[in-house]
């Protein structure tokens, strides 16, 4: 079962990632091998996150965040390949920063569905059916 506590732990360390990843590479240089370092920096704290997810997080709720861990792995080459087509970087900050929200989102609304990998998968699965943690059986 995914508890609070690992849903807090979870979003705890990818918020810590995310604010550190920025404070340290925050003095890197604006040209391709600095933006490479960045994007490339980035991406591997992504598939570290990816590693570490099943550690504290289980069923669909940990496939979830593995999913939105990829989209951020390719968000982020697509965000070098944009910088070397001197693209502005509104397009990056604005999916990086809805993929954030959208994780924070998935760990903090818990629905019947994290921990029921059994059933069939269809796209009535993405419809979210809201319940309260630790409320004992589930519908």
């Amino acid at each position: 079962m995914n508890s609070w506590r690992a849903r807090c732990v979870a979003a705890a360390m990818m918020l810590l990632v995310m604010y550190g990843h920025a404070w340290v590479t925050e003095t890197l240089p604006n040209t391709p091998v600095g933006m490479l370092m960045f994007h490339g920096s980035a991406a591997l704290l992504d598939w570290l996150l990816l590693c570490l997810a099943p550690m504290l997080l289980s069923g669909r709720l940990c496939n979830h965040t593995q999913w939105l861990c990829f989209a951020s792995i390719g968000g982020n080459f697509a965000g070098w390949i944009l910088y070397m087509c001197y693209a502005p970087p509104n397009y990056y900050d604005c999916f990086m920063w809805w993929l954030t929200v959208a994780q924070l989102v998935r760990l903090f609304i818990p629905d019947r569905a994290d921990e029921d990998t059994t059933t069939n998968h269809s796209w009535f699965d993405m419809v979210r059916h809201s319940f309260t943690v630790g409320g004992g059986n589930y519908p």
